[in-house]
């Protein structure tokens, strides 16, 4: 197998684990904050919370579960099988993995490029003409 292939799938494996919304939020939640690991369940309550527009206390029963399953059966084991964190399934925890600071950064600067690309479409639309 040569070397392109090699980067091909390294980057369909990565790009697969940014695709979902939930993941995105999960990498930026573990980049920000200050412990080296967090619980899946604070993950659930924060995802939920922003998912729903509520308080993180309110982020309980239906919509903190429904997270809190889609973390655990597909979220974290997509993005420990690309090694952008580490998920412990039997102590609920999740930590940085070895690609986590480049999908951080892939996140970071995919906000702005799509910003900017909407910004100049509607732009295009909005001409002279």
């Amino acid at each position: 197998m040569s070397h392109d292939t090699n980067d091909d799938d390294f980057l369909t494996i990565l790009y697969h684990a940014l695709r979902a919304q939930r993941r995105r939020r999960a990498i930026r939640l573990l980049h920000h904050t200050d412990s080296s690991k967090l619980s899946v369940r604070i993950l659930a309550r924060e995802i939920a919370a922003a998912e729903h527009g509520i308080p993180i206390r309110h982020a309980t029963g239906e919509p903190y579960r429904n997270v809190y399953n889609a973390l655990c059966q597909s979220h974290l084991p997509t993005l420990a099988d690309a090694s952008i964190v580490i998920y412990d399934s039997k102590r609920q925890t999740v930590a940085e993995g070895p690609n986590h600071p480049l999908a951080v950064f892939l996140v970071e600067i995919s906000r702005p490029a799509v910003e900017t690309l909407q910004a100049t479409e509607s732009a295009d639309k909005d001409g002279p003409w």
